[in-house]
């Protein structure tokens, strides 16, 4: 019989809460029960994985160090616990994020190398900044205003960065301010200039107009005898596209993670990387659905045959792209399944007319074993972009170990 949707959540509900009956069958349903399980999803990251894609992002950029963009919670992958990692590269010299709060995060964690903040502050935090040595960036007059003012009231030199507009429109001095204010800068004995850097676009012609306009300013600035910092430029795509735009060092985010910033990179079989991640769920709920029966509150998925569904505690509100409907797969005991639904809260996996699998299996929705559920196999199947692990919440549990 077709179930609506109060049925669904109530047996769902009823399976979690019940664990100490025996097994959770009701007719053709089987829900979670019996003996303890994992109820939501978790990530896991290998420290061996990291380490490996560094060494080949040094190779890529010939040798120069790497700044990690780690923004955006390391890609939803864990900020903290991934700048864990990275901490024991011999190819990592830095890290970078965007938000106040992250950088304090990661020195309360114990990261100890440089932090650079490209991103605004507050009055809040501004001290516990400057006494914990983060790097604080200057994209604009009101930005060194700000810096100034807190220099007053601090016992040592402020760190800053210069955060230069080369043409990407979003963020920085505007390149045809940034020598003099550059020059206004280094009149402040409190403020010391660690980092000068600037963001690349895609097109490669007006990338390259950048990277000169950002040596101009450069040169312009030490021929004053104004020191730089680490010059730096060059996001994954440009680290690849543009040996030009590596300068003192390298600054990549999605490569760190195993993935190139677009599909079919010929850079891939020379410098192998490793997916160093796996997003897992339990299955919480399995029901045989009746041909004719539909999955979702827009009917999304049809059965057009009696057929097995599992129920997946991750949905597109835990950052599980919703296009997964539309091709992607998991695996589950060494076999891979569609993915035939993605709501809020739950994704719904078709298991066939017979199957093995019980409550309690683990699906692997993203990781390294199939080249369907790497991040590119991922966005090939949904035709979508392979940037799509960047939504994870922060509230998935994190897994570290050695390798996989």
């Amino acid at each position: 019989m077709k179930k609506n949707r109060r049925q669904f959540i109530y047996e769902s509900f009823a399976g979690l809460v019940t664990l100490t009956v025996g097994p959770g069958v009701f007719g053709q349903s089987h829900f979670l029960a019996g003996r303890s399980y994992d109820s939501k999803p978790w990530i896991e990251l290998s420290k061996s994985a990291y380490r490996h894609n560094a060494l080949q992002i040094g190779k890529m950029a010939g040798g120069k160090p790497i700044i990690a963009v780690v923004k955006n919670n390391a890609y939803g992958l864990g900020d903290v616990e991934v700048t864990r990692i990275l901490e024991g590269s011999s190819s990592i010299m830095a890290v970078a994020v965007v938000k106040d709060a992250r950088a304090i995060a990661l020195r309360a964690a114990g990261f100890s190398k440089p932090i650079l903040l490209m991103g605004d502050f507050d009055s809040v935090s501004a001290n516990t900044l400057v006494e914990q040595e983060i790097t604080l960036s200057i994209f604009s007059r009101a930005s060194f205003k700000k810096i100034n003012e807190l220099a007053k009231d601090t016992n040592k030199a402020v760190k800053v960065a210069l955060y230069i507009d080369t043409g990407l429109g979003r963020m920085g001095i505007p390149f045809k301010e940034a020598v003099h204010i550059g020059e206004e800068v280094a009149t402040n004995n409190r403020l010391s200039i660690t980092h000068t850097f600037s963001t690349l676009t895609t097109p490669k012609d007006f990338a390259e107009k950048q990277i000169q306009r950002f040596e101009e300013i450069t040169k312009a600035l030490q021929g004053k005898g104004i020191a730089t910092g680490i010059k730096h430029l060059a996001p994954s795509l440009s680290l690849l596209d543009l040996p030009k735009s590596h300068q003192d060092a390298v600054r990549p985010g999605i490569l760190i993670h195993g993935s190139f910033p677009l599909v079919n990179r010929p850079e891939a079989k020379q410098y192998p990387l490793q997916v160093p991640y796996r997003l897992k769920a339990p299955i919480i709920r399995l029901e045989k659905l009746k041909a004719g029966d539909t999955i979702g509150f827009s009917r999304f998925y049809k059965v057009d045959q009696d057929e097995w569904i599992a129920t997946l505690p991750i949905g597109w509100a835990d950052g599980y792209n919703s296009g997964a409907e539309n091709g992607a797969v998991v695996l589950l005991k060494d076999e891979l399944y569609p993915v035939v639904n993605v709501n809020a809260s739950h994704t719904n996996v078709s298991l066939g007319s017979t199957t093995k699998i019980r409550v309690g299996d683990v699906a692997t929705l993203i990781g390294p074993e199939r080249p369907e559920i790497t991040p590119e196999g991922f966005g090939k199947l949904i035709k979508g972009h392979n940037y799509l692990q960047i939504n994870y919440k922060e509230s998935i549990l994190k897994k570290t170990y050695e390798s996989f």
